[in-house]
């Protein structure tokens, strides 16, 4: 019997009602591993070059995926040998190499998107109101990691430069500075690629007031 273990107090609830939907997620993500012929790690490292829209150094996808650099060597000589990705001297350093989707790889990284379509069914059968009050949560916890060093920095809008924080997000959104666009908490990006790290002082201040939204 699994109650109690993780404690009676709400976080040991949380904790565990998380490890659940890793273990379903896991599930999931090896089922459709097995169909795609690719092992999840693979479809992670697809999916993040097809984030990024351009080509990534073998140490950054380490950093991105939090894999080790073998891990993450052998993976992409993987894909390499699948036609999926292809290594190319880097445009900024003629001494590393560069690695990038090849067309069958947008291919398959666009199907490994598919797969997490599980959880999405089951998040939208929240409430609106149910849902962006997850999302805070869940970006208030990815922050609390970052900050530990348990998972890699995101490029997410609460540490970029350009966003405006709103202490009342419902009356007055938060503001994007560079795109000049209004945004409600559940458009706050996890990843941007015009992400722009904002000072410590800065982030301070955001996170200060973001954690006081409810």
């Amino acid at each position: 019997m699994s109650e109690g273990v993780y404690g009676e107090q709400a976080t040991g609830r949380v904790t565990h009602g998380l490890l659940r939907l890793s273990t379903a997620m896991r599930s999931q993500a090896w089922e459709w591993a097995e169909g795609a012929g690719l092992t999840p790690t693979q479809g992670e490292i697809l999916v993040l070059l097809m984030q990024r829209k351009g080509p990534m150094r073998l140490g950054e996808i380490a950093r991105e995926t939090a894999l080790t650099a073998a891990t993450t060597s052998d993976a992409v000589s993987t894909l390499e040998g699948k036609g999926l990705v292809e290594k190319r001297r880097a445009l900024d350093d003629g001494r590393a190499l560069a690695v990038r989707l090849t067309a069958r790889g947008r291919t398959a990284a666009k199907k490994a998107l598919q797969w997490p379509d599980f959880l999405s069914k089951a998040v939208g059968t929240l409430r609106e109101e149910e849902q962006a009050s997850l999302y805070r949560s869940l970006l208030k916890t990815i922050r609390q990691l970052e900050t530990q060093q348990q998972i890699p920095a995101h490029r997410m809008c609460l540490s970029c430069s350009h966003l405006e924080v709103s202490k009342n997000p419902k009356k007055v959104p938060h503001h994007c500075a560079l795109l000049q666009i209004d945004m409600a908490d559940t458009d706050l990006r996890l990843d941007c690629s015009v992400y722009e790290e904002g000072d410590l002082t800065q982030q301070k201040k955001v996170w200060k007031i973001f954690a006081q939204i409810a």
